[in-house]
């Protein structure tokens, strides 16, 4: 028996009113609770109410636990950006990057007054404000991956601080600007994807 777009809605709000604040998060549950509530209504032959219900009595504590867990990680997040620069695909950009600097040179592009490293900073900066009003304005929903990814902002500058100024007198070395350049690119990407897929999940959701 499958569940009308009423029940649905009906759960979602109920993980809304239970603080699963984050959507996608709160998604995976919706999906993870509508499959066995429909499972016990066809089973037990109960209506959508009571086998909701019956459900939510024995099984109400272990999932919003996993609300909890959630709500502060996001080793997870890094991991899985690290995999996706290890992608064939973002290899080959990295490599495509390398072979640009080793034929360009990109420093005589730039003034005293706003050097190549000044142009990372911008950059960063221009990202970090792009996403808030992205997330304020746009998606006017909590999304846990997207907002736990904007932390990897933070550890790019630092990082990037701490290799663009080794040498302040000198233009970086074109390792170091393919470095950053292939991680800021494949930040970029990385976050389009986790847009798309934000995007998808919520047309389903409407649907």
């Amino acid at each position: 028996m499958k569940l009308s777009a009423e029940n649905i809605k009906f759960i979602d709000n109920y993980l809304k009113n239970s603080e699963v604040i984050y959507y996608d998060i709160r998604m995976e549950m919706l999906d993870h609770v509508a499959t066995a509530v429909e499972q016990k209504m066809q089973t037990e032959n109960l209506d959508f109410y009571d086998a909701f219900k019956s459900y939510m009595v024995v099984n109400k504590k272990e999932i919003l636990k996993g609300n909890k867990l959630w709500s502060g990680f996001s080793k997870d997040i890094i991991l899985n950006f690290l995999k996706f620069l290890l992608q064939p695909i973002m290899i080959l950009i990295g490599v495509s990057i390398y072979i640009f600097y080793k034929n360009v040179d990109v420093s005589s592009c730039f003034s005293e007054s706003f050097t190549i490293r000044d142009f990372f900073v911008v950059f960063l900066i221009f990202l970090a404000l792009f996403q808030l009003i992205y997330f304020r304005l746009i998606l006017k929903q909590r999304f846990f991956v997207i907002e736990k990814i904007f932390g990897l902002l933070n550890i790019i500058y630092y990082l990037q601080m701490f290799f663009m100024n080794q040498h302040k007198n000198e233009s970086p070395s074109i390792l170091t600007l393919t470095m950053f350049s292939y991680i800021l690119i494949g930040y970029v990407l990385y976050f389009s994807k986790k847009i798309y897929k934000f995007n998808v999940n919520k047309r389903h959701l409407a649907l």
